[in-house]
């Protein structure tokens, strides 16, 4: 078995996460988030949480200069491999190992709410910004606004238990305007915009998005066959909207874009 990294990921699981999540999920946000952090060739970009580099990829067509960094080693070994003329570091977003205004732009996608401390982040994130700099966040909207992922947490509470449940809830609250404003109001950060955008994911099956979900937030080895089964037959009446004629799913899934200017 693979030895499990700073964030209890394993080569395979950052390979599952390459191969289901990114296109499932995040392959339409890198283009809003490069988008809205204006990069040109002359910026130098930093690509926090880049995981498995799923932005990065983008970003380096329009950048100068790109480096990613990731917590998880093994997210970090996948995405070596789909960016390789990027430099990729390990290392905590609570204390980023560059020099003071290192950096044009920071760029981060789904990666802030799961920070511990996330305003402490984003004064590292200005630390290494320059003067004039850009940081650009996409955060998921809360459960209210993504409602298929409300429905598969309130599943997982009644079929497993609401640790699991909790767990699975936790990409989406910071999902606040206000909140989110608040988070961002740090010295040094000015023209803050919560812009609110509007996504999509899609899924081969129902099962296929219950059993990704769980294998994501490490509750495989928690949660049987029978309780997967159990939960996408819950929610398969509720997805029905959702679904084609071959059982595949394409539901909303909505964010937030975050972008500040460093003083």
């Amino acid at each position: 078995m693979s030895e499990t990294d700073e964030m209890g990921l394993t080569p395979d699981a950052a390979q599952g996460y390459e191969q289901f999540f990114v296109p499932a999920m995040f392959r339409h946000w890198p283009g809003k988030i490069v988008s809205a952090a204006v990069i040109t060739e002359s910026d130098n970009v930093l690509d926090i949480g880049c995981g498995t580099g799923a932005l990065t990829r983008e970003v380096v067509k329009c950048a100068g200069s790109v480096t990613g960094f990731d917590l998880s080693e093994s997210m970090l070994g996948v995405a070596r491999q789909v960016c390789p003329t990027v430099i990729f570091q390990q290392g905590n977003v609570a204390e980023l190992p560059f020099k003071d205004s290192a950096f044009d732009v920071v760029v981060s996608a789904f990666m802030l709410m799961f920070v511990p401390d996330p305003k402490q982040a984003l004064g590292e994130i200005r630390r290494v910004l320059r003067p004039s700099g850009r940081v650009v966040a996409s955060i998921w909207q809360g459960l209210d606004n993504n409602p298929v992922y409300a429905a598969l947490v309130e599943a997982t509470r009644e079929v497993v238990d609401g640790k699991s449940a909790d767990s699975m809830a936790w990409p989406f609250t910071m999902g606040d305007v206000r909140k989110l404003a608040d988070i961002f109001d740090v010295d040094g950060l000015t023209d803050i915009s919560v812009i609110p955008h509007d996504g999509y994911a899609e899924f081969p099956s129902v099962e296929d998005l219950v059993e990704v979900e769980i294998q994501a937030w490490l509750l495989a080895n928690s949660v049987s066959a029978d309780q997967i089964s159990e939960i996408a037959s819950k929610l398969r009446n509720k997805y029905a909207d959702f679904a084609n004629s071959t059982g595949q799913i394409k539901f909303p899934l909505n964010a937030y874009i975050v972008s500040a200017v460093s003083s």
